[in-house]
């Protein structure tokens, strides 16, 4: 009587230590960059081991990229940020709560991934081309990641920006780092930080496909592989991935601004002179300046991403199907 294996089809216990080394490397670079508090290198454990475990190179290269580029921004300028911002913390220090609401709906995909394909030995990169339900959970992953490295980008850059933001929802001008605000650097950034990933994505395809071709070089046959690897590609699917998160992460930077400005509290202290969470006083040194006191950061980006994710998976199968 043989026993279901707790791993997917075609991975075996050595397997396993791929991406286990891959968790190790981010939760280690995380602790030493002070990047990740101990409770987020826990959170971002799990996160990890049920991303990387996707044989598909592409679910770890995203999740890779997110994390070391948004990881570099939070420490960008930090003294800046510092007097601008009540809650900053030098290299971000995220918690468990700020990981699992930027991670988990990313790792509910990639497990829905290998739930669908458990038992299917072979997953080719030709999958996403050939299977609905594959490029769906795919481009609903990306526009997760696409959302939340963009509004991260917005979010370390935008409140660089020198003049002061405008509130998405009356056009008036706001202290930096009022949730909510939007500046054209912010916005920039938001693209750009949602174009990364798209681009990860499709290269990392390429490269997933090239590697299946077995592309090689002998003497006597000569370069062999190259046509099936030609072959393989999908100019439409790449193109797609590149377009999805810079969209995703434009529109979604976008979205969890009006939530920001609609359902989560920006208070400004006039006597430090930067956003604050303490609630407004009497004597007006803590004013109210936009938001109803509904959710707090973490819930919008988890909202956000959660409704760009379905969004952009469901626009993938009008536009790809």
């Amino acid at each position: 009587m043989s026993s279901k294996s707790l791993l997917p089809a075609g991975m075996g216990l050595t397997g396993f230590l791929y991406p286990a080394a891959l968790c190790a490397f981010m939760v280690r670079h995380g602790l030493t960059k002070k990047s990740l508090s101990h409770s987020g290198a826990m959170a971002a454990t799990v996160v990890g081991l049920g991303t990387f475990t996707n044989s598909p190179y592409v679910f770890g290269t995203v999740l890779m990229t997110f994390f070391l580029s948004s990881s570099k921004l939070t420490k960008f300028k930090s003294q800046i940020k510092k007097t601008l911002e009540e809650d900053h913390q030098e290299g971000g220090g995220r918690t468990a709560i700020q990981v699992f609401s930027n991670g988990a709906t990313g790792t509910v995909l990639a497990l829905l991934f290998q739930y669908i394909f458990w038992t299917t030995e072979s997953r080719p990169a030709t999958l996403f081309v050939n299977d609905w339900r594959a490029s769906a959970v795919l481009f609903a992953y990306i526009g997760h990641y696409a959302c939340c490295n963009g509004d991260t980008w917005a979010s370390e850059l935008g409140i660089l920006n020198k003049s002061w933001p405008t509130l998405i929802t009356t056009f008036k001008k706001v202290p930096p780092g009022t949730n909510g605000g939007v500046s054209p650097l912010g916005l920039a950034a938001s693209v750009g930080g949602g174009l990364l990933i798209g681009i990860a994505a499709a290269v990392s395809v390429v490269i997933q496909s090239a590697v299946e071709a077995r592309i090689s070089w002998s003497s006597d046959k000569g370069l062999s592989g190259l046509n099936v690897f030609t072959s393989s590609l999908d100019a439409k699917l790449l193109t797609a991935l590149v377009v999805a998160g810079a969209g995703a992460g434009l529109f979604g930077s976008l979205l969890d601004s009006i939530l920001g400005a609609t359902v989560q509290k920006s208070n400004y202290s006039t006597k430090k002179k930067i956003i604050t969470y303490k609630a407004p006083e009497k004597d007006d040194e803590v004013k109210a300046i936009s938001g109803l006191d509904i959710l707090d950061n973490h819930q919008v980006n988890f909202f956000s991403s959660l409704i760009i994710a379905a969004a952009t998976g469901y626009l993938s199968l009008k536009a790809l199907w």
